[in-house]
Parts: C-alpha cells; structure tokens; sequence
C-alpha cells in the first residue's frame, strides 16, 4: 500500500460516522462518473474500428462452435 493511501485512511479514521457517509458518496459519485467515461471511450473505440479485429474473432469462435449458449454454462437454481 502506498505511503498516500495509507495517509489518506488514517484521516478516514478520524471522521465521523456522518463524514464517512459523505467521503462514500462522493468516492461513489466520482467511480460513476469515471464508468460513463470508460463506457464513452469504449464507444468510441468501436465507432473508430478499434476493436473489429475482436467481432471478428467472436464471429469466427460462433461459426467454429467455441463459443455455448449462456443458458448451457450458466448454473441458474
């Protein structure tokens, strides 16, 4: 663990429990926010033909049978 972080969780000790909750929801907010860039960036990519070379590869793994059904490999009670 870096010296940082351990700096940054000795401080969240010292919170109180309302502190905490807002520290959570922040961090929450922020990690949102960073998924919708990730999902933007992932379009983007795909817009662009970054990741043809992976479709094709799935197209080819369904056509040669590698590739089941999920209902086949998923264990559902």
């Amino acid at each position: 663990m870096s010296a940082t972080v351990e700096k940054i969780l000795k401080e969240v000790k010292g919170l109180s429990l309302e502190e905490r909750h807002e520290l959570w929801e922040r961090i929450a907010a922020e990690e949102a926010n960073n998924l919708d860039e990730w999902e933007k960036q992932i379009e983007r990519d795909s817009n662009a033909g970054k990741v043809d070379h992976l479709l094709a590869e799935l197209k080819e793994d369904i056509k040669s049978g590698r590739v089941k059904p999920l209902d086949e490999v998923i264990d559902e009670p």
